[in-house]
């Protein structure tokens, strides 16, 4: 028992003259946080999911990496052009990752946004909001029926999905949730 005393003694006593050597006091060091985007204030955007609003950090584009998972996000028209873009998982649903493959959505030759209007694919909130797709499984249905394009330019985004109230936070940029109105006439 006296020898567990001991060495226990002992133990402290080189934890502590360890901490003394060392140059600066971890403690009262200052962090650097200038990278972390959450501590200073993040991008934030909406997107879409199942027919539900959600929101996501805008971490922007993946520097040399062309697909990473299955996880999917749907531009419309382009980046954030008509609407909001519309992912394929959230946290919690197995395959989601905060980093997005990139699909850019476009009307297929002669089609136009009214025949998409008039297809079981097209958003309920459309006329109230302007959202032309709001649900990954309409965009492939979509797809199927020569409505749409899906182009897969090999990009990769990284857009962690956080609640409303984060991305609503003081100290974040909310990106503008303007976007160009469809031409129902015409294509995208």
């Amino acid at each position: 028992m006296l020898r567990l005393k001991f060495l226990i003694g002992l133990f402290t006593v080189s934890v502590f003259a360890f901490i003394g050597c060392q140059e600066s006091d971890p403690i009262n060091t200052p962090v650097d946080n200038s990278n972390n985007a959450l501590l200073k204030g993040a991008t934030t955007a909406n997107g879409w999911y199942e027919e539900e609003e959600i929101y996501y950090i805008d971490q922007g584009v993946e520097q040399g990496v062309t697909e990473r998972g299955d996880n999917q996000i749907y531009l419309i028209g382009g980046n954030r052009v008509y609407q909001a873009n519309v992912v394929l998982f959230l946290p919690g649903v197995p395959g989601y990752s905060p980093h997005w493959n990139v699909n850019v959505v476009n009307t297929a030759a002669g089609v136009t946004v009214s025949d998409i209007l008039a297809s079981p694919y097209a958003s309920s909130h459309f006329n109230s909001e302007g959202v032309l797709f709001d649900d990954v499984a309409d965009i492939v249905g979509a797809q199927q029926a020569n409505l749409i394009t899906i182009a897969h330019p090999g990009v990769v985004v990284n857009c962690p999905i956080v609640p409303e109230k984060a991305a609503e936070a003081p100290g974040n940029t909310p990106l503008s949730e303007d976007f160009e109105s469809f031409d129902l006439n015409a294509g995208f």
